[in-house]
């Protein structure tokens, strides 16, 4: 359900309930089928009730954005920087054939993120554990520290894709909870709408009053 519609079905909600509420002439048209001020309290706490989850799962929503976009900045970084020595060692080692393997540069670059990772951890630990690796890779400018902070993005990546799906889960929970709020809401003021044309029918402007009229 769009976010504009849930927020119309809301303020349908509080317009009603809060002037069934506060205006006098509503409440003594509306007690004699059922809808004392009990009732109508009733109808108020599951609309504040609905109110409170809708504006907690927008909220995570806004959350889940951020991680989705922290996640796609760290597998940009973590990638750029890994294909950089990987283009420079399978230029310096493609007649070592050993070296090459034990640095993962043989066949394509995985697309899956857990076979990526394990890629590029490899690569890294291969390299930062040689030193014939390390003195190489230094005169081309890739020094030992850059390689050290080169593999710091990979870790960024995994933890930025953890945050990712903590929060995916938290918005798939407050999504279910939205649902079960609204649906409760939307049967009381079903119930409601129906009760309020039979006891306001003689009387079209209190209708008004509840925004029911076009209902």
């Amino acid at each position: 359900m769009p976010s504009r519609s849930i927020a119309n079905r809301l303020e349908s909600a509080r317009l009603a309930v809060t002037n069934a509420l506060a205006e006098s002439e509503l409440r003594s048209a509306l007690a004699p089928f059922g809808y004392d001020e009990a009732r109508l309290q009733q109808g108020k706490g599951l609309y504040e009730s609905a109110l409170a989850v809708w504006e907690s799962q927008q909220q995570k929503q806004s959350r889940r954005r951020a991680a989705v976009a922290a996640f796609d900045r760290a597998d940009a970084a973590a990638s750029r920087a890994y294909l950089r020595g990987v283009k420079l060692c399978r230029t310096l080692y493609r007649d070592d054939d050993v070296t090459y393997r034990t640095l993962g540069l043989e066949g394509s670059r995985s697309r899956s993120f857990a076979s990526k990772v394990a890629q590029m951890r490899l690569f890294y630990s291969a390299a930062l554990g040689s030193p014939a690796i390390l003195s190489t890779l230094a005169g081309y400018g890739l020094t030992e520290s850059q390689l050290q902070a080169d593999f710091a993005l990979v870790t960024a990546l995994e933890s930025a894709r953890s945050q990712r799906e903590v929060e995916s889960g938290e918005v798939l929970g407050a999504t279910r909870s939205r649902q079960e709020a609204l649906s409760v809401l939307e049967r009381w003021m079903g119930n409601f709408t129906t009760i309020a044309h039979l006891a306001l029918e003689e009387t079209p402007q209190r209708l008004e009053m509840l925004g029911l009229a076009g209902d």
